[in-house]
């Protein structure tokens, strides 16, 4: 008689992925119990987060047939109503700075003659299948746009600083094989008031080969996806303190981890609230 072993199924986006490559506590923390900082989003987020409204409200309205100057201004009032209702922690100088910056970018870019066919879209797909396990990727693509050239996803990034972008990511993997493509563009939006528009507003490519797509497909996002399971079935999320210090700063559950395990409870609710369970919908990286 044949044994057949019911698949474990596991969806994964490009954020919990990569936060489980990172740290498995701070995934257990982030995803399993939804614990969010009492302070809120930092300011870059927020600044991060009105640029998105800014440009997934001018793509929508170009795509629904306005002419630019139209979707510009429909647009830039979206900005300042969600500035106005959601932003808590940007000072008043920095949201009128991104406000300028967007002025700056639309008047860069007038000629552009790419067509967005897509905004703030969620696609999702089974991209791995065994005899064990199941994964379904879901890929947030901030706009998937028409090039002339190929059709293409396109992730707005928003920076203080200048960054080398790096092939090296989760988020523009996912999103090409999501797609069928081996190319993503990169949007970059930079706040520097010191460099000119064609130095802050650049779309660099990102190019995989079919063998590099292949391999995280197939080999590091099962092996990833295994060990979460695991780490579900056992109930222990160990630690990585590697990570406790990164390109962003210290880990915002560093007090936690250093309290002694009799403590953490009572460091997490003094810093943290539960908030609403993840969703790659509302990400915005």
């Amino acid at each position: 008689m044949e044994v057949l072993i019911q698949k474990k199924n596991v969806i994964l986006d490009a954020t919990v992925a990569s936060t489980l490559m990172s740290c498995a506590r701070l995934t257990d923390f982030r995803f399993n119990h939804n614990f969010m900082s009492l302070h809120g989003k930092s300011s870059s987020l927020e600044m991060g987060l009105i640029v998105h409204v800014i440009l997934d409200t001018f793509n929508k309205e170009s795509i629904g047939g306005k002419s630019r100057g139209q979707a510009i201004t429909v647009a830039i009032n979206a900005g300042e109503e969600f500035a106005s209702a959601e932003v808590k922690n940007v000072s008043p100088d920095d949201i009128n700075l991104v406000f300028d910056t967007m002025q700056q970018y639309f008047e860069y870019w007038k000629n552009d003659f790419w067509i967005p066919l897509e905004s703030e879209v969620v696609k999702s797909a089974v991209i791995y299948e065994d005899d064990e396990i199941r994964i379904m990727w879901k890929a947030k693509i901030d706009c998937i746009v028409d090039t002339n050239q190929g059709i293409f996803s396109e992730d707005h990034k928003t920076m203080k600083q200048r960054r080398d972008t790096v092939s090296l990511n989760n988020q523009f993997m996912g999103q090409c094989v999501i797609l069928g493509t081996k190319k993503v563009i990169i949007n970059k939006i930079g706040f520097q008031t010191s460099l000119k528009p064609h130095e802050k507003f650049t779309r660099p490519t990102v190019d995989y080969s079919a063998e590099r797509l292949f391999e995280w497909q197939n080999d590091i996002i099962p092996y990833y996806a295994k060990f979460m399971l695991y780490y579900a079935e056992s109930g222990y999320w160990p630690p990585n303190f590697t990570h406790c210090e990164n390109k962003y700063g210290l880990c915002a559950f560093k007090e936690v981890c250093e309290a002694p395990p009799n403590l953490r409870e009572d460091e997490i609710r003094r810093l943290f609230v539960v908030g609403p369970a993840w969703d790659p919908v509302n990400e915005k990286d």
